[in-house]
């Protein structure tokens, strides 16, 4: 929001009606710039100029509240301000029935109540004239997963299709975590932190508009992404590839053997398709010989949809001797339908393994 101007009303009363009244014979009520200040200055300037405060007052034993602005210049419109905070209660302008009156330079809007906003009578109650809140640009392109090289100590991501009033930031756990790396409108932002070698996290994209620009400053999630940071480098050996050597050997990075392929051969053991039903979140399927190990030939490749994990459509794979298993964590993403996962895999079998 945007506070325009602020009045304070000395709550005043006549018969049916409370507030701040100021026409002909009829006065109740004052006006001032401050609580409890001198009275009589019921300029709205900058709302309008030259326009004043006339009314603001319930009626009919709180049937109507009634905003009256003198238009002396005639250039109030039904605009510019979005709603009215009389003593903590808000009033909508579009809620409210507009009038005009060329003849008498009166502005009025009127709205129908069902309880006194005001405070006691002789009570200083502010009014504020506010814009609606402007919420920040959320809609940008999708960041796709990063993937860091072992020993990075930061990642780089691009905001397009932003806004430039509104700031994005970069954050870890949430969207209300820690922030790492922060820009105005669109353009590259350094973000300052990276998972553990060998692991990923989920990083959140927030957006927010100051007050000054007529947001709230209250971050909003935007989008996900995931960084993987690669684990260490591994080692390597080679020899002439003949009887009693290796022809490829693979170290990690503490020089343990990860891969050697002497006399070792990996045998595909069978393909097999189907699908999870709608109300399968596991499902045994046998094997025509034992396996070791599965490859997916069909995994998933959009992970969030509208920012909504698609874990119905995330498949694990145990193989147990002749037995594999596949599970999911769910049959449906949050507020969709229950919905079958089709798959299609490889079994391959490692005699080493």
């Amino acid at each position: 929001m945007a506070v325009l101007t602020t009045k304070y009303i000395q709550v005043g009363s006549y018969y049916t009606s409370r507030g701040y009244y100021t026409s002909g014979y009829i006065n109740f009520g004052a006006v001032s710039s401050s609580s409890g200040g001198t009275t009589g200055q019921n300029s709205l300037y900058p709302v309008y100029s030259s326009s004043t405060l006339v009314a603001l007052d319930t009626s009919n034993n709180t049937t109507y509240l009634h905003l009256d602005i003198g238009d002396a210049s005639n250039n109030v419109t039904n605009g510019v301000w979005d709603k009215i905070v009389v003593a903590g209660t808000t009033f909508l302008r579009t809620n409210a029935t507009y009038t005009q009156d060329v003849s008498t330079g009166i502005d009025r809007w009127r709205w129908s109540i069902s309880s006194d906003p005001f405070s006691s009578n002789g009570t200083w109650d502010a009014v504020s004239f506010e814009t609606a809140v402007t919420p920040p640009d959320t809609t940008i392109t999708d960041v796709d997963t990063i993937t860091r090289p072992n020993g990075s100590t930061n990642h780089s991501i691009t905001i397009a299709a932003g806004s430039s009033n509104t700031i994005y930031e970069a954050r870890t756990v949430s969207a209300s975590g820690t922030v790492y790396g922060t820009r105005t409108g669109n353009g590259a932002i350094t973000v300052s932190s990276i998972p553990s070698a060998g692991t990923s996290a989920t990083y959140y994209i927030t957006g927010r508009v100051t007050t000054a620009n007529g947001g709230d400053n209250s971050p909003v999630l935007a989008d996900t992404y995931i960084v993987v940071h690669e684990a260490a480098s591994s080692g390597g050996g080679t020899g002439d590839g003949g009887t009693g050597t290796y022809g490829l050997r693979v170290y990690d990075a503490s020089g343990n053997t990860t891969l050697d392929l002497s006399d070792r051969v990996v045998t595909f053991r069978e393909r097999v398709t189907g699908s999870l039903s709608s109300s399968q979140t596991t499902k045994n399927v046998t094997l025509s010989g034992a396996g070791t190990a599965v490859i997916n030939l069909d995994p998933i490749t959009v992970i969030f949809v509208s920012n909504i994990p698609q874990r119905q459509k995330i498949l694990y794979f145990t193989v147990s001797g002749t037995t594999l298993t596949i599970t999911r964590t769910a049959v449906n993403a949050t507020g969709s339908a229950a919905a079958a996962q089709s798959y299609d895999l490889l079994v391959v079998y490692d005699p080493v393994a």
